[in-house]
């Protein structure tokens, strides 16, 4: 065991994950292709075991792509043009905003503390706070921060013991709440780069389309994984519910009314999410109309925000979130997409079936999320997604939706960021994501299959 911890383990094993994978995947005809996969491989081996902080292992990658040739410091820095990184540090500044002035906890207490009175109904509770937080806070970490906080809180003041069920299954319970919520709405983390990518290709989308055309799919995700949730460890958690409750009541209690600052932050974020969604209205590009409002908190206008706060926002992962990009970005500068669609293609057209081909796509994404990071799997992979979708006749989206579903399951940690959250709380055991997440997997299989076959053609898409 002490093996396996040391990182003069974890080196040797990034570096030889990555000299395997490159002798499996190079290139006859380009060394910059073989450049690629051994410099991206061994990165992802760096993120995957820690060994470096994200934003220095982001930058060496970028830095890597440039001196090796692999590509242009225009391309590889292109992700800082793109709206996605400024538009996650306006999210993490309004989550900063709401969790300081303690308004985030109070809608997701007072969720709680009215809902949960049995472990359903508080599954039902987290989920319920969970929309309501991530309709206004469009950045996928800070909510599922601000739910860790309350989970670790709730199991701290009741002593829970770390290795116990009940409180695995209330800090799970917790994350599928922030993670299945914010998975519906755009801004998220890994929907808008995908449908940025295939804009192109003629595929439009809105907030509130992109909400309706999700929701049945969350819905059965939500209705899957809790549950699993509900048979793996409710008996116990039930024993503890009551003080469950009343630890959010009391709670919610000393948090008192509702603070000038707390109602102007509300506004601040209502605000700026009704500027995302009336693009049509306006005519202004909706992401940027977004950043403009955020960052009117500065302005005497709401007197909101100061330098402090900039202090308390995570810099490095908007590093992390252009490094993730470049992966993708130089891989279709490189033509692997179009590579990876031609060879998935003669084994999808076997199905000739919608339902088959997304969940096909679904699990794409989950084999993906394995070796890639989800950001990087969503800007390499969307295009292919789409390209096949095309090439059998089919609509796009359905088949990129299902490929974004699976970038979203995970088994490890390591593979999803929010996971990495989650896990960090120190009540989850790796045991117990080996037993709730493969058979989530499996369910949220059937999902996919039957929003396809039934849900978005009724929905016209």
């Amino acid at each position: 065991m002490v093996l396996l911890k040391s990182k003069g383990t974890k080196w040797s094993a990034s570096l030889l994950c990555a000299i395997a994978a490159t002798y499996l995947l190079q290139s006859d005809s380009s060394s910059h292709i073989t450049l690629y996969w051994f410099g991206t491989i061994f990165a992802i081996g760096i993120f995957a075991f820690d060994l470096l902080p994200t934003f220095v292992t982001a930058f060496l990658l970028l830095i890597f792509y440039i001196l090796t040739g692999v590509s242009s410091p225009d391309t590889v820095f292109s992700g800082f043009l793109s709206p996605i990184p400024w538009m996650c540090l306006s999210g993490m500044l309004i989550g900063v905003l709401m969790e300081r002035n303690g308004l985030a906890s109070r809608i997701a207490l007072f969720t709680v503390s009215r809902i949960g009175t049995t472990p359903i109904r508080l599954y039902l509770a987290f989920l319920t706070a969970g929309y309501l937080v991530s309709a206004i806070i469009p950045d996928t970490i800070t909510v599922t921060i601000i739910f860790m906080a309350i989970a670790s809180g709730m199991c701290h003041s009741l002593n829970l013991p770390q290795s116990s069920r009940a409180a695995s299954t209330l800090i799970l319970a917790a994350f599928f709440g922030s993670n299945i919520s914010s998975a519906s709405f755009l801004p998220n983390n890994i929907g808008l780069p995908g449908l940025i990518m295939v804009k192109d290709m003629g595929v439009t989308f809105s907030w509130i389309g992109f909400f309706v055309e999700n929701l049945p799919y969350e819905l059965l995700n939500a209705l899957v994984s809790f549950t699993i949730l509900h048979f793996f460890g409710s008996r116990e958690l039930g024993r503890y519910i009551t003080a469950f409750r009343n630890s959010a009541a009391r709670e919610l209690e000393a948090l008192g009314g509702m603070s000038t600052r707390e109602k102007k932050t509300l506004l601040l974020a209502l605000m700026a999410l009704l500027a995302f969604t009336t693009e049509s209205l306006h005519s202004l590009p909706g992401y940027y109309a977004f950043c403009a409002v955020v960052l009117l908190g500065f302005t005497p206008l709401f007197n909101l925000l100061s330098t402090d706060d900039l202090k308390e926002v995570q810099f490095p992962i908007l590093f992390f979130i252009v490094g993730c990009m470049a992966i993708g970005t130089v891989a279709g500068e490189l033509g692997l997409p179009t590579w990876l669609a031609q060879n998935l293609q003669p084994i999808l057209e076997q199905f000739k079936s919608g339902p088959l081909v997304s969940l096909f796509a679904y699990w794409t994404g989950i084999l993906a999320n394995m070796v890639l990071t989800p950001i990087a799997a969503a800007t390499s992979l969307s295009v292919p997604m789409g390209e096949i979708a095309s090439s059998l006749g089919l609509t796009i989206k359905p088949v990129l939706y299902s490929f974004l579903y699976g970038l979203d399951q995970f088994i490890l940690p390591y593979e999803l960021t929010p996971a990495l959250i989650m896990f960090a709380t120190g009540y989850v055991r790796i045991k117990d994501l080996l037993v709730v997440m493969p058979l989530r997997m499996l369910g949220t299989s059937v999902a996919v299959v039957l929003v396809a076959a039934f849900c978005w053609p009724a929905l016209g898409i």
